[in-house]
């Protein structure tokens, strides 16, 4: 089966890391690379999880139906530095794409991420803002082109995340990724940041 974790690795090319990184105002792209490597892994599992829910799956094949049909990876760096506009505003909507698949997880996602690769939280969650497009095109353009019903979809997530689950038995970031998604939650991750960078101008 198709591991879209490495199709969605395989758009977020060096030229798109360094646009990435500039957007962040990060000052260390292999920083922002490491970072982008884990998210790859977090938000496919996560979109896997949810293909996988009777409850939650006719709403994630829903959006990709209609806000997400891999056309913004035409011209990724046109799109990401803004150079070409995408018609429909919900398709670049990261904060909402993480704030459905992760819930109050966020923060605790981003920090982890932030751990791994150096890259500091509040870019690490700015960072998950911005590869959820991508992964949401990523999913949707094979959506489309293998004409997949909700079964089908769920069948080449679930395959792509089994793989990459063979491959890291031992990986920190893997055991990270499934123990956070066992989790249940709903909430803003702004709303955690927040809140945390409140406590540390208190301090």
């Amino acid at each position: 089966m198709t591991n879209l974790i490495n199709d969605l690795r395989r758009h977020l090319s060096d030229d798109v890391i360094i646009q990435l990184s500039k957007q962040l105002g990060a000052q260390d792209p292999n920083q922002v690379k490491a970072a982008s490597q884990i998210i790859s892994e977090l938000l496919v599992s996560a979109l896997s999880k949810d293909a996988s829910s009777q409850e939650r799956g006719g709403g994630l094949f829903g959006a990709i139906e209609k806000d997400h049909d891999g056309g913004i990876l035409g011209d990724l760096m046109g799109v990401l530095s803004g150079q070409k506009k995408v018609n429909n505003p919900k398709t670049m909507n990261g904060a909402g794409i993480i704030s459905h698949l992760l819930g109050n997880r966020q923060l605790e996602a981003a920090q982890v991420i932030g751990q791994q690769s150096g890259l500091d939280i509040f870019k690490s969650g700015v960072l998950m803002q911005l590869i959820a497009p991508i992964a949401m095109g990523v999913v949707g353009q094979k959506t489309k082109s293998s004409g997949l019903d909700l079964g089908g979809l769920a069948s080449i997530l679930l395959g792509g995340g089994q793989q990459q689950a063979q491959g890291r038995q031992g990986n920190s970031g893997g055991s990270f990724i499934e123990k956070l998604l066992d989790q249940d939650g709903d909430g803003s991750m702004m709303d955690d940041l927040l809140s945390m960078g409140m406590k540390i101008l208190q301090k």
